[in-house]
């Protein structure tokens, strides 16, 4: 992000009058003065090391954070969004540098140069690796150690590079028998947030941000090494935050929210700040990266409203013999589950029914009933089948039976429930295993009617949707809808936050109707079931009411339940009757069979031939392609030849294209035809125009509507024929009838009547 679009009004001249104040200090440690730099304890050679914390004085602050209810416009729609900075109290700057390696998805492209405008096939852009950089004193001069540090990505919103995964921002509700603030109970867990990590301002600028383990505050004077590191600006060369500065990524930025759950009660909770959750990065502390600040909700639901507690298990409602599963609670201040338990997550080795009461802002509430199963033995699919794909697109994989997908031949996870798998983006031969599990849980939730409650319309609105949660994963085979008329459809599963999981475009008929689905729906809070934005305007029906809520929740057993729309309680857009289909984790029992997606990397093709600029009257060039055997295409190609007069006069892109028979490569290259006039002379000018499969042409422009004579001579000067043609003033084109003559070359002299001025020309019969 750039720093003008980050400062508050007032900053840029804080920030230079500041560093005008510490111009002595900076220059006693800076990188182009190390002799200058003290380290830690004394001594002349040391690794000075950053220390990131989260600042307190910017969050606590009361215009800190903003909380928006959950009928609020989007896209602030149930968030709360929080200022967060992140200021470096270490003896080193945090740094980081580029390399020419690429993330995408989970495939690595080394020694990339991505060209303009380049996305990975999944429509992401390419995460680029980068790494840490260490600033190592020795005596009077600095070495540097570089070290792995995750990655940075481009944002189109911004127009530059974010550091990924800077921040983690989580609601929490406070433990008051749990020392450790990260274990506190999580209501729901925020996106990482990524930062264009620069020196936005300096501690003494922010004063109360900067803080020791004391809770002492800092001040620029407080840092022997203040300012080493210097300059950092929002680019992909260079990143950081320098000692003695901070950083600031304020509420109104991308992702710098936490999402309230849709059915959350006001209260008193807490924002919890985490820096570099991942530990990419090597500092002196990992154990002051976070911040907790309480936040008073006053905008939710009511606690009157029916209090609730759920159940979330990650890998089904069955257990394997000999194995374990994790059950986990939705968020509250305490629980109490049914094996005596009082902690946020269970694990369980044995079948039965299991329960958790749990006290939240709403109220205290038992949760639904989980009944936990035996797994039993997983057979064999009965037919699979391996795909071959280009490296970059996705596989298209098949199997019988009730077929759970995984990642691994044991163990590993649960990635896909159905028949036919559509992988994401592989780079490589990627191998994925499949049993065929028995269905173990089913049923329909949701109104079974258009009809059932209030009035209601239809809409072509394809930014509403209903919101659910998902307590197991599972799979929604089928919905009901309602259309106004025939027509497509594009419906879209995705995460709380908006992130697309599935799609599936439909065509449907006029009228009431099932629509199969088969989405893989992971457990989790508050998803999303709508339409696609791109998706085709035909209205589908939404149920309404005036003033009381539509019926919300609509549950099923402890599998899932939709607790409300985008419209709010008292609508219900579009999606009726779900069925659905939850199903166990396939055992560890070596019964997965494999099933293997190979690539085939896309061929290097390039193409030679093609001069930059040609006359309009020139000869056809022709094209040669590597690999040969590919197709050329572009105005004036024929044969893989490219004619100027054909193509005509302006710029053309000529393609190369080349097919392995899995993948496609291509490559392209401008050219321009021009008209060339320089032989204009005493009022006209000639040219012999190309033309393929036709007789030659002479191009001839004129200034006066005088004729020419035109003889054709033999090489040898022997005349073959003369005759007199009129011309006008302007272009004209004169055919040329040379086919009764053997092939040969031939000398052509054009007369001009008026001036006596003559043109000799070469002719290839």
């Amino acid at each position: 992000m750039s720093s003008y679009y980050r400062l508050r009004p007032s900053g840029f001249a804080l920030i230079i009058a500041i560093l005008f104040s510490f111009q002595q200090i900076s220059a006693q440690c800076s990188n182009s003065n190390p002799a200058g730099c003290s380290c830690p304890g004394g001594g002349t050679s040391c690794l000075l090391l950053p220390d990131i914390t989260a600042g307190k004085k910017t969050l606590n602050a009361t215009t800190g954070w903003t909380e928006y209810t959950q009928a609020a416009a989007s896209p602030n729609k149930g968030l709360l969004r929080l200022d967060v900075s992140t200021p470096n109290i270490g003896w080193g700057p945090v740094e980081t540098i580029p390399t020419n390696n690429y993330l995408c998805g989970t495939d690595t492209l080394f020694n990339f140069v991505p060209p303009s405008g380049f996305l990975c096939p999944d429509g992401s852009f390419p995460k680029r690796l980068i790494k840490q950089r260490l600033y190592q004193k020795n005596g009077n001069s600095f070495q540097f150690i570089d070290r792995d540090a995750g990655w940075m990505v481009y944002h189109p919103s911004h127009g530059h590079i974010h550091i990924e995964g800077w921040g983690l921002y989580t609601l929490r509700l406070r433990d008051v028998s749990v020392v450790d603030t990260l274990q506190w109970p999580v209501v729901n867990s925020g996106v990482k947030v990524s930062f264009c990590l620069i020196d936005l301002t300096t501690c003494s600028g922010s004063a109360g941000d900067c803080q020791d383990a004391n809770g002492n505050t800092l001040l620029n004077n407080n840092f022997p090494n203040y300012g080493l590191g210097g300059g950092y600006g929002c680019n992909n060369v260079k990143q950081g935050i320098s000692v003695g500065k901070v950083d600031i990524y304020h509420q109104y930025l991308d992702e710098s929210f936490v999402k309230i759950p849709y059915e959350a009660c006001n209260g008193a909770y807490h924002a919890v700040v985490q820096v570099d959750p991942d530990n990419h990065f090597l500092e002196m502390n990992d154990n002051n990266n976070w911040l907790a600040a309480p936040v008073n909700l006053t905008k939710q639901r009511t606690s009157s409203t029916n209090p609730y507690a759920y159940i979330f298990s990650k890998k089904g409602n069955t257990v394997c013999q000999g194995s374990t599963l994790e059950l986990e609670a939705s968020g509250a201040s305490n629980y109490v589950w049914s094996t005596g338990a009082t902690t946020q997550k269970i694990t369980i080795s044995q079948p039965g029914k299991y329960w958790v009461r749990a006290t939240t802002p709403c109220g205290v509430a038992t949760s639904d009933t989980l009944d936990i199963a035996q797994s039993g033995i997983s057979a064999f699919p009965a037919i699979t089948n391996n795909d071959t794909i280009c490296a970059g697109e996705r596989a298209h994989l098949y199997a019988s039976g009730n077929a759970h997908w995984y990642d691994a031949p044991t163990g590993g996870n649960l990635v896909f429930i159905g028949n036919n798998y559509e992988t994401g983006s592989l780079f490589n031969n990627t191998t994925f295993y499949v049993a065929d599990q028995p269905s173990v849980l089913g049923g329909n939730m949701a109104p079974s009617s258009t009809t059932f409650s209030g009035t209601g319309n239809y809409s072509t609105a394809r930014t509403e949707y209903l919101i659910f949660n998902a307590f197991l994963p599972f799979k929604l085979k089928k919905i009901k809808v309602d259309a106004s008329a025939a027509g497509t459809r594009i419906f879209q599963l995705r995460d709380q936050y908006g992130h697309l999981l599935q799609q599936k475009s439909l065509t449907l008929a006029a009228g009431v109707q099932d629509v199969t689905l088969d989405f893989f729906v992971p457990s989790g809070l508050n998803h999303q079931l709508g339409l696609s934005s791109s998706s085709p305007v035909t209205a589908l029906y939404t149920s309404t009411t005036v003033n009381t809520n539509i019926g919300y929740p609509y549950k099923l057993n402890s599998v899932a339940n939709i607790v409300g729309s985008s419209l709010g309680d008292k609508a219900f857009p579009f999606f009726y009757n779900w069925e659905i289909e939850a199903t166990a984790e396939a055992c560890n029992n070596g019964q997965r069979k494999p099933v293997t997606a190979y690539t085939v990397p896309a061929p290097a093709v390039s193409m030679s031939g093609l001069a930059q600029t040609y006359n309009h009257a020139a000869f056809g060039a022709q094209l040669t392609g590597v690999p040969a055997g590919g197709t050329f295409s572009g105005n004036g190609v024929i044969n893989n030849y490219f004619y100027p007069r054909v193509a005509g006069l302006g710029s053309h892109i000529i393609t190369y294209t080349y097919s392995n028979g899995y993948c496609s490569g291509q490559t392209a290259q401008e050219t321009n035809v021009v008209l060339d006039e320089s032989l204009l002379d005493n009022g006209f000018s000639v040219q012999l125009l190309d033309h393929p499969g036709s007789h030659p042409i002479l191009w001839i422009v004129s200034t006066d509507n005088s004729g020419v004579e035109i003889t054709l001579f033999t090489s040898t000067g022997q005349t073959l024929q003369t005759m007199e043609k009129p011309v006008y003033p302007g272009g004209n084109f004169i055919n040329l009838d040379v086919e009764k003559y053997p092939k040969a070359v031939y000398l052509l002299r054009v007369r001009h009547l008026a001036s006596g001025k003559t043109k000799t020309l070469k002719l290839l019969n």
